[in-house]
């Protein structure tokens, strides 16, 4: 029996299951039939044992009547018009698209036409406005001014109408081989021809002016000639008529009837003699009338008034522009219809403030530096140097003091600094940098550098120093405990020599007892380098004095004869007798890109300068450099310090 149910409840859950895959009552009744079919060898088998499940399967579903089938049954027809519905509204959305596509599109390529072509128009009027103005100055430089001698008006009226007949020759050849591009304002062959005109055009306008400068300047000259020429064969005429007149007369007295008598030999001569005078006295007469007529003509040609400079006329050469003006004008009003162009305009308004923006955003470094490097170096550079104290000696020496059976000198710098001291020495120093004393020294604090100085002391790092005092001669050893890049040098200034230094590289310093290192301060506002390098006040040192300075990879000492250039990240000081100046960095890029400052510091004269090896290599120090240290740093610059 617990099988039986077991089994029931198996075939009414998978009946169900397969009702809900086919939820209408006939598909049901099919899956019914068909789990039959697979469970029929089950239901052969035990249907003795389990009656109630061929009636469990063969009992109708409640829900399975007319109303409820009616309900659940899919039309074809719903179906069919649900897919046209939805097939057309897809339709229509691709169609929207197209048409939106096709329409922007053409609106676009109408856009981008009328622009093409606007842009081609103001090109051509350019060119032409261009060979107009050029033409303009060209052609009255070469026209000659009244005063020429007519020769040479002759020469350059013929050199002209030898231009003007080339390029008449070229127009006429552009304008046959282009019959439709000639009268397009856009096209090459129209601007070309337009070009010819133009510079036609002015020529004409000289060689008229040339033709009547030629008239007034030769006319008179060549009527004076023509009197002349012409009294002169008035004259020969003249003579010959006289002595046509002279031989009538003689011919009378030596025949005085025969001459009378027709037919006589001497009555011929005397009538040859007579056609021939009616013929001279003829061409006297026209010579007499020619001269009048060209006497006139000078009158006349002298009343003119004096011919004035030449002058152009470019309302001819205006009119040739006209057509692109015109077609500019035209092109315009289309492309303000343009509803590409109403959405395009405030943009193309907006784009050039833009790009400007974004531009001095991406630019604003490199101007900066260029206007500093270019600009205000190049003016500070020319500025006079500074010399604190002119009178000093500018001596300094590296040389130190040793114990008894050691070299008297060494290195310039050294990673650990041996000093002698005696009985009557004593040493001030950093205790950071105090690496070895005799046991019995002597040792107190000096809480300050210098006691007059005390915010410098503070801020330089000079206070709670260490002051030993031997009882004898003594080695002491001067090192850095953490710095490994650090080297010291010992700096003896003699008596008279001063030294403008860092108090932030001083270590220490040897002194008799009793005696006070002398320090004085010099401050400068009054100088451009001052301004541009940010340090208005300089700290000098006074011999005679030993003092123990330190510097990245090590000290160098080096005379300024000849003028010094260290680049300022590694100066530490300098004898205060040298003029000091800036001198700009080479090159621009290696300061762009932050390899370099934009000033090195430059001396000359008859000293040294103390600089380090190198500067240190986390050294950025400036303003920018490292946020609230390089502000620290910028300040304690501007002190000296």
């Amino acid at each position: 029996m617990l099988k039986s149910n077991r089994a029931r409840h198996l075939l009414l859950h998978l009946q169900s299951r397969f009702t809900n895959v086919w939820p209408d009552p006939q598909s049901t009744h099919i899956a019914g039939n068909a789990l039959s079919a697979v469970f029929g060898k089950i239901r052969l088998r035990k249907e003795s044992k389990f009656p109630d499940a061929t009636a469990a399967i063969a009992q109708p579903r409640p829900d399975a009547g007319p109303k409820h089938k009616a309900k659940r049954m899919r039309s074809p027809f719903r179906s069919f018009f649900s897919f046209t519905a939805r097939a057309a509204v897809s339709l229509a959305v691709i169609v929207a698209i197209l048409l939106g596509f096709n329409f922007l599109s053409l609106e676009y390529a109408k856009y981008e036409l009328l622009e093409r072509e606007q842009s081609t128009l103001r090109g051509t009027k350019g060119e032409l406005e261009a060979i107009r103005d050029r033409a303009a100055k060209d052609v009255p430089a070469h026209v000659p001014q009244p005063g020429t001698p007519p020769k040479l008006l002759a020469d350059h009226i013929k050199a002209l109408e030898v231009e003007i007949e080339n390029r008449q020759m070229a127009r006429q050849k552009l304008w046959d081989e282009h019959p439709i591009q000639r009268v397009l304002p856009g096209s090459e062959p129209f601007r070309q021809i337009a070009a010819l005109d133009i510079e036609i055009t002015f020529r004409r306008q000289g060689l008229v002016y040339l033709r009547n400068l030629h008239t007034l300047t030769a006319g008179p000259v060549e009527a004076e000639h023509q009197i002349q020429s012409s009294r002169t064969d008035s004259a020969k005429l003249a003579e010959q008529i006289y002595q046509n007149k002279k031989a009538q007369w003689e011919l009378s007295r030596r025949e005085p009837l025969m001459w009378q008598i027709p037919f006589s030999k001497a009555y011929r001569q005397m009538k040859r003699w007579e056609e021939e005078e009616r013929l001279l006295q003829s061409a006297k007469d026209r010579h007499d009338a020619e001269i009048a007529r060209q006497q006139r003509i000078l009158e006349d040609l002298r009343k003119l008034p004096r011919p004035a400079p030449f002058v152009l006329d470019t309302d001819a050469a205006n009119s040739i522009i006209q057509p692109v003006n015109e077609r500019l004008t035209e092109n315009a009003a289309q492309l303000a219809g343009s509803n590409f162009h109403k959405f395009m305009r405030p943009v193309e308004e907006a784009l050039p403030t833009a790009l400007t923006i974004l531009l001095l955003a991406l630019l604003s470094p490199l101007l900066i530096k260029a206007i500093a490097y270019y600009w205000i170096a190049p003016a500070a550079v020319r500025r006079q140097p500074i010399r604190l104290m002119p009178d000093s000696l500018g001596q300094i020496s590296v040389s130190i003091a040793s114990m008894a059976g050691e070299s008297a000198r060494t290195p310039p710098s050294q990673v650990s600094l041996p000093i002698a001291l005696d009985e009557r020495s004593e040493l001030i120093v950093l205790p950071a940098y105090l690496q070895a004393m005799p046991l019995g020294a002597e040792s107190d604090t000096q809480w300050l550098l210098d006691w007059s100085m005390p915010l410098t002391s503070l801020a330089a790092g000079m206070y709670r120093l260490t002051r030993i005092r031997p009882t004898g001669e003594a080695r002491i050893t001067v090192s850095s405990s953490k710095d490994p890049l650090a080297e010291f040098s010992l700096l003896e200034l003699p008596e008279g020599s001063a030294l403008v230094l860092q108090p932030s590289c001083l270590v220490g310093f040897i002194q008799f007892r009793g005696d006070g290192l002398k320090i004085t301060r010099h401050w400068r506002f009054a100088s451009l380098g001052a301004w541009l390098t940010l340090q208005f006040r300089y700290i000098v040192f006074h011999g005679p004095a030993r003092l123990i300075v330190k510097g990245c990879r090590g000290v160098r000492v080096e005379p300024a004869i000849g003028g010094r250039t260290v680049n300022q990240a590694a100066t530490l000081g300098f004898t205060a007798n040298l003029d000091y100046s800036v001198a700009r960095n080479e090159t621009f890029w290696s300061y762009f890109f932050g390899e370099r400052e934009l000033f090195n510091d430059s001396w000359q004269g008859t000293g040294y300068c103390v600089h380090a090896e190198t500067p240190r290599p986390d050294d950025r120090s400036g303003l920018f450099g490292r946020g609230i240290q390089g502000i620290l740093d910028t300040v304690l610059k501007t002190f000296g310090i």
